[in-house]
């Protein structure tokens, strides 16, 4: 199996999926998402029932990454409703992507509800499929010595060893140069401080930039925000004395705070990833061309210097020539915005060396 080189961090929303349907094949050896099931609706007279709909949702749309392995995250969820044979949220669902096709993965964190810490190791000890553990920043900000010790225990409830394990080190939200410093500082010390670091499957750091929307930038006016992210893993790979370089995960071209409530109408846009920042475009809500308007988004970008080309892989190619498959929705828009992010990064880390 082809080295992990990526591990994006993607919402189970449509948009996101379709980007997992479009992606080079290059891109999805080397890719290892780790996807996060998004709550519906809240519903509290139907909750296991609403919950079974959610993942079960989740887990069609997921046969596009069939036959290929992936990080499942039911951690928005309500993870302690039984949902089948003692199951919660987290084996439920992994039940559910594997008859789907996916080789799917349940993570898990260390203040999970204890039905969470069952799932995963029952299903562990019945198909020795693994298990990812995801620490966020306020278990990274502890003395590397108590992280050692909560990972040590966990995995003895979990019966699992390090070689089983993806470790996942999710700082959240960078935005700066000072969290950009602190966030690899923070990292650094926590790869040193955990004992025999070369023995778990993965290790990845992951952190996202992109803002939370785009209400900052007017329409018809070029964003430029800059790929904090991408920096901070640069900062970590210069450390001295790093016993082990993590693989590198993002939030692609998504914030990492998850947005509830009902879903509103945005304009029509592109979010384009280039080497140290975001091309970003949108159009106008009450223009009368309504989501046509995103012929002349991608007609800007395409001319852009940091074009990647046609040549990339299917967004690019449609953004070259939008006009062959129509303007879409949304969901559309996020799709291509993501499909050319995973290209255009796993390129980068295959010829460059770096995000």
């Amino acid at each position: 199996m082809p080295d992990v080189l990526y591990a994006p961090v993607l919402k189970g929303r449509q948009g996101e999926f379709g980007a997992l349907s479009l992606i080079q094949s290059t891109t999805r050896q080397h890719t290892l998402p780790i996807l996060e099931i998004v709550p519906g609706p809240p519903d509290e007279t139907e909750r296991a029932a609403q919950l079974r709909s959610v993942i079960e949702r989740a887990a069609v749309k997921l046969k596009v990454w069939g036959g290929s392995r992936l990080l499942l995250d039911a951690g928005f969820l309500a993870t302690d409703v039984v949902l089948r044979d003692s199951f919660g949220a987290v084996g439920y669902s992994i039940d559910a992507a594997i008859e789907q096709g996916v080789d799917a993965t349940p993570v898990v964190r260390l203040d999970d509800e204890p039905r969470s810490h069952r799932d995963a190791a029952t299903l562990h000890a019945e198909t020795r499929r693994g298990i990812a553990v995801r620490l966020g920043a306020g278990d990274l900000d502890e003395d590397p010595e108590d992280i050692d010790a909560a990972l040590t225990e966990l995995l003895r409830n979990l019966g699992a060893v390090p070689r089983d394990v993806d470790l996942v080190l999710d700082l959240g939200v960078v935005n700066g140069d000072l969290s950009v410093r602190a966030g690899s500082r923070l990292i650094a010390d926590a790869l040193r401080g955990l004992e025999a670091i070369d023995e778990w499957r993965n290790v990845i750091v992951a952190a996202g930039a992109f803002p939370a929307d785009l209400s900052a930038y007017s329409a018809w006016t070029l964003g430029e925000p800059p790929r904090y992210d991408a920096m901070l893993y640069d900062h970590l790979r210069q450390r001295r004395r790093l016993p082990r370089v993590p693989v590198f995960g993002d939030y692609a071209v998504a914030n990492p705070v998850l947005v509830t409530g009902l879903p509103h109408r945005v304009p029509p846009q592109l979010r384009y990833t280039v080497a140290d920042r975001w091309l970003v475009l949108k159009g106008r809500l009450n223009d009368p061309r309504g989501h046509e308007q995103f012929y002349d988004v991608c007609d800007v970008i395409a001319k852009h210097p940091d074009f990647a080309g046609a040549a990339l892989g299917n967004a690019d190619a449609r953004i070259a020539n939008p006009r062959a498959k129509g303007p879409g929705n949304a969901a559309t828009w996020r799709e291509i915005g993501t499909t050319h992010h995973l290209d255009y990064l796993v390129q980068r880390i295959t010829t460059l060396g770096e995000p």
